[in-house]
C-alpha cells in the first residue's frame, strides 16, 4: 500500500507545515473526489477487477481523504490527530510491508499453517472491516475509532497479502 503510505505522510506535512493546500482538501469537491475513489476501489475489488494490494490501496488513501475532508471542518485545521493519525498509519503500514508482506515467501510451514488457521477463523472479514471503517468516518464524536477501524483493515490487508503472495 505505498499509495496510503505517500498519502499519510504528504497529509502529515502539509498540517505540520500549515499548507495553503489544505484548504483544498477541506471542500466537499475533495470529499466527492475522495467518495467516488472509494467507491471505484471497492467495486472493482468486488468485481475482482484489480488486485487486492491494488484496491486496499485505493481505498485506504480515498479512506483518508475523506476523513480529512469530514473531519476537518469539526475539529479544525490545527487538532493534533490530523498530523498524528497519518503518521501513525505511515509507519504502521510500512512496517507491516516491510517485515511481512515482503518477506511472506520465506515463512517457514508452521508459520504457514497458523496465518492460514488465523486467516480461517478470524471473526473480521474484509468485508466487515470496509464497513467498520466506513462506519468509523461518521462517528466524528469518537475521534479513535477510525485510527482502530484502519489498524485492523491494515492488519487484515496484511493477512491477505501474505497467503497470495505464498499461493503464487
Amino acid at each position: 500500500m505505498i499509495g496510503f503510505i505517500l498519502c499519510s505522510i504528504t497529509l502529515a506535512v502539509l498540517v505540520q507545515n500549515h499548507n495553503d493546500f489544505l484548504k483544498l482538501l477541506a471542500t466537499p469537491v475533495a470529499l466527492g473526489i475522495g467518495l467516488t475513489i472509494m467507491a471505484a476501489s471497492l467495486l472493482a475489488g468486488y468485481l475482482k477487477k484489480a488486485p487486492t494490494m491494488i484496491w486496499h490501496d485505493g481505498f485506504a488513501s480515498s479512506c483518508l481523504l475523506v476523513w480529512y475532508a469530514y473531519w476537518q471542518p469539526q475539529f479544525g485545521g490545527d487538532a493534533p490527530m490530523f498530523f498524528f493519525f497519518p503518521l501513525y498509519f505511515a509507519l504502521l503500514t510500512s512496517i507491516v510491508t516491510l517485515t511481512l508482506i515482503n518477506k511472506s515467501e520465506y515463512f517457514d510451514l508452521e508459520s504457514i499453517v497458523h496465518l492460514r488457521f488465523l486467516e480461517k477463523h478470524v471473526r473480521f472479514n474484509i468485508s466487515v472491516l470496509v464497513g467498520f471503517v466506513l462506519i468509523s468516518l461518521l462517528i466524528t464524536r469518537h475521534y479513535a475509532l477510525y485510527p482502530i477501524a484502519m489498524t485492523f483493515f491494515i492488519m487484515r490487508h496484511t493477512m491477505i497479502v501474505c497467503l497470495e503472495i505464498i499461493d503464487s
